[in-house]
């Protein structure tokens, strides 16, 4: 599979930057090239390497109907996941995380049924048999969920893959998915610990060019 990504944009954008020495992950060790002036500088060609594994894993993925989850909820970035999870129709979780989204997933589906039975609710104008403060009542639940759970509204059972910016914020979804049998993609510096993370792609995780760059050739290659 070609890859849909290339280096000399990654160098571009500071892909390459790691974080200092002394927050280095020792599981990044191998990753890591050279270090100046005490920061670490990434081997992008190894990145390269595991996108194209990341890739075709997701390809076959898709490629039997299962769903990704795209996970990523710095403010820096959330956009731009969102954006991504829109564009293939894939689930995504881009405000918070709410623990237990994996392990407990059938009561999570609760959650997310209950959203779509208000918002139809809403919609039909089944609502205005309630009083005002009651509709307002109802109103804060219906953003609530959706806060919460609007980005799994489509999602239909457990998903193939986690594709998750920056493994280290993320690390309490990424631990449920490993005790689920879940692959996972992340994106991640220097600074993560990548040991439960099946496929890795290093890189600098925090600049929104870099995650836009790298998401949006993930999305070119599973839908081509």
């Amino acid at each position: 599979m070609q890859a849909q990504l290339k280096i000399e944009d990654l160098v571009k954008m500071g892909a390459h930057y790691g974080y200092t020495r002394t927050r280095r992950h020792p599981s990044t060790k191998s990753y890591v090239v050279t270090s100046q002036n005490g920061v670490d500088f990434i081997n992008l060609e190894k990145t390269m390497v595991d996108f194209d594994k990341a890739v075709a894993f997701l390809k076959s993925v898709t490629d039997a109907n299962k769903q990704i989850i795209f996970v990523g909820t710095k403010p820096e970035i959330r956009q731009v996941v969102k954006e991504i999870s829109l564009s293939i129709n894939m689930p995504y979780i881009a405000d918070r995380y709410i623990g237990g989204s994996m392990t407990n997933f059938s009561e999570i589906k609760k959650r997310i049924e209950k959203l779509h039975t208000l918002l139809k609710q809403k919609e039909s104008g089944e609502l205005s048999v309630y009083t005002k403060k009651e509709q307002g009542l109802i109103q804060k639940d219906i953003e609530r969920l959706d806060r919460n759970f609007g980005g799994l509204s489509n999602i239909a059972g457990m998903p193939g893959a986690l594709v998750v910016v920056d493994a280290r914020k993320e690390f309490m979804i990424i631990d449920e998915a490993k005790r689920m049998g879940i692959p996972v993609i992340a994106l991640a510096n220097t600074d993560c610990d990548i040991r439960n993370v099946e496929y890795p792609i290093v890189c600098n995780d925090g600049a929104a060019s870099v995650v836009r760059e790298i998401l949006s050739a993930i999305k070119r290659s599973i839908a081509a």
